[in-house]
């Protein structure tokens, strides 16, 4: 079973959208044959191409289509009913009816109501019951399609858990950061790490951050799709909140880049450790960073109460902590920004019904 997931992940087969697809274009042609229309195959071929990935592109599409159907059925009327029902006369159609699809943005009912215009040729016919005939099988091939994806499971839950994972990734770098550097360097090269083993600070946490990089980018995708498969409520929140996780993760990149830059361990150090320790341990979702902002600028104002370093290497590796300092001021103050540009609604939402 599991090897089927992988299978189907792996190739991007989505099971359940072709069982709708199968399943509705079924549907689809039978009620068009109930009802005695003609050419009821062509039901099932536009729901079909109604049955998106998710609702809110199910529906929108399906207004674009409708929107483009009646430009088709108008501009075949003119042209079959003034000129005749030739094969010119439809490339002529064709050629007017395209042009204005895009120029109108409704390409998207192109190939549908190009072949649905067809039947018109066919039967040189444009009476009204045969028109009638046309919008009535388009309505219930896009009917269908809607119905069909009524069920898109909205996977808040698989959001949730990402949000989950992404929090805890940020938790295991800040706390190897802030062992890191406390350790004695050999040279800008070598450092050794918590776990006794010695490499560079970008072995020790590289394959880290490119699984953080990667779970954040399908994070996204995820909240993009669980947007818009929500109709009645705005989820846009937890977009805005994996959009701050990967700012604060280029943050965190530039803040491993200076620690492998660190040649000594002044005895400023050991307060910013300690504060970055706090920061992992103060990490979650509802933290708006301010009480941690001012325990940074008291770090901050004793570290410039601090005597003139002796040596230009002490120069060097204490101005290397200062601009560790204001990259952890600017991780911390990327969330204040963030929880300062959520609405009230959000709170209310996300955050007050999240933390019962």
């Amino acid at each position: 079973m599991a090897g089927s997931r992988e299978l189907l992940k792996k190739y991007q087969i989505n099971i359940i959208k072709i069982i709708k697809i199968a399943i509705g274009s079924s549907v689809a042609i039978l009620l068009a044959e109930m009802f005695g229309l003609k050419y009821s195959a062509s039901a099932g071929i536009i729901t079909l191409l109604s049955i998106q990935d998710t609702k809110k592109e199910t529906i929108k599409l399906a207004g674009k289509r409708f929107l483009a159907f009646l430009f088709a059925i108008t501009t075949a009327y003119l042209l079959f009913q003034s000129i005749g029902y030739y094969t010119h006369v439809f490339g002529l159609f064709l050629f007017i009816f395209i042009t204005g699809s895009y120029l109108l943005r409704l390409q998207d009912g192109i190939s549908m109501c190009s072949v649905m215009v067809t039947h018109f040729l066919i039967e040189k016919n444009m009476d009204f019951w045969f028109i009638g005939n046309e919008l009535a099988i388009f309505g219930i091939g896009i009917l269908v399609g809607i119905i069909c994806n009524i069920y898109i499971p909205a996977r808040l839950w698989q959001v949730k858990a990402d949000m989950d994972k992404v929090e805890r990734h940020i938790k295991n770098i800040l706390g190897s950061m802030a062992e890191c550097i406390l350790l004695e360097r050999g040279s800008t090269e070598n450092i050794v790490t918590g776990r006794g083993k010695s490499c560079s600070m970008d072995c020790c946490l590289e394959q880290e951050f490119a699984v953080l990089n990667q779970l954040l980018s399908e994070a996204i995708l995820g909240a993009y799709a669980n947007m818009n498969n929500t109709l009645l409520s705005d989820t846009r929140y937890y977009i805005q909140y994996f959009e701050m996780r990967k700012s604060q993760l280029v943050i965190l990149e530039h803040i491993k880049e200076q620690l492998c830059l660190l040649t000594q361990i002044p005895k400023q150090v050991k307060p910013i450790s300690k504060f970055i320790q706090s920061i992992g341990e103060q990490f979650h979702e509802y933290n708006n960073a301010e009480r941690l902002l001012q325990e940074l600028e008291a770090i901050k104002e004793d570290y410039e109460e601090e005597q003139n370093p002796a040596t230009r290497e002490e120069f060097e590796n204490r101005a290397i902590l200062y601009l560790i300092l204001y990259d952890l001021e600017s991780f911390l103050k990327t969330k204040r920004d963030f929880v300062k540009g959520i609405t009230k609604k959000q709170i209310e939402t996300f955050w007050e019904k999240g933390r019962k």
